[in-house]
């Protein structure tokens, strides 16, 4: 447990330094705000399919076979995993990219048809961003408790890929802080506290997983099927939605392949 709450903890405090830059910057121009975005989808996409559910499919195979129980548990947490992501869509107000009227993006320092002012988006982007990180917490802690079964780095994997994304969504969240004015250490204090959510819900992935290992895969698939849900629904619609869908998709490319080699390097 200890090794896990340290992880997710600094992977959560990672969040903070998407706020550095705007200490020197008041904002950051759409193609490398898009880039940005980009670049989280792909490790979150990568650390989802290549880190959760790669290990969840593994222990589907047995001397006989395929063991058709496991496969069902892992295909029930992938779909549990995806219905988390959609009740957390609709109970969050948000608005979604390219008009609809559901998303939590929006355009640094352009913002033309939402009245609603800049500084109480901001930290409505805040808060939703935040509920977002218990599925990132609770991936890390079943990683986690799914090395100390097998010697595997999962838990560092997914550690590591999603606190790269965090600075990219600490990037997220200070953008329209900054631009509703406030001051550089506000909005770094602000984004860095949102990362206190990630080690609440390592504790819980760890405690759920390690309370049966038969629930592991389940667990695994679980976590996973949020984090692709929220990626595509969420991130990758907003980063593609003004006009900079080359940088953006360079982002997910450069973000899939940085998570490969993480992969490669820890395992």
């Amino acid at each position: 447990m200890g090794t896990a709450l340290l992880a997710a903890s600094l992977t959560g405090l990672a969040t903070g330094l998407g706020a550095v830059p705007f200490f020197f910057v008041r904002a950051l121009s759409r193609r490398a705000y898009d880039g940005v975005l980009g670049l989280g989808a792909g490790l979150m996409m990568a650390a989802a399919t290549l880190g959760l559910l790669g290990e969840a499919l593994a222990h589907l195979h047995a001397p006989g076979g395929i063991e058709l129980g496991q496969l069902v548990l892992v295909s029930l947490g992938f779909v549990a995993g995806v219905g988390v992501a959609v009740a957390m869509d609709r109970l969050i107000p948000h608005r979604h990219a390219g008009g609809h009227h559901q998303h939590l993006g929006h355009e640094p320092g352009h913002d033309h048809h939402d009245p609603v002012p800049e500084l109480r988006r901001g930290y409505a982007v805040v808060g939703a961003l935040s509920l977002h990180r218990v599925p990132e917490g609770l991936a890390i802690g079943a990683g986690f408790a799914m090395d100390s079964g097998s010697g595997a780095n999962l838990g560092w994997l997914l550690a590591v890929a999603i606190g790269i994304q965090n600075v990219c969504e600490g990037v997220v969240m200070a953008a329209p802080l900054r631009q509703g004015g406030v001051s550089p250490g506000r909005g770094l204090l602000v984004v860095t506290l949102t990362g206190l959510v990630i080690p609440l819900g390592a504790i819980i992935g760890q405690m759920l997983a390690s309370v049966a290992v038969l629930a592991m895969p389940f667990v695994l698939s679980l976590a996973a099927g949020t984090l692709i849900y929220i990626t595509s629904n969420e991130i990758i619609p907003e980063s593609h939605s003004h006009g900079h869908e080359g940088t953006a998709s360079s982002g997910v490319a450069a973000g899939f392949l940085l998570t490969m080699l993480l992969q490669a390097l820890l395992r």
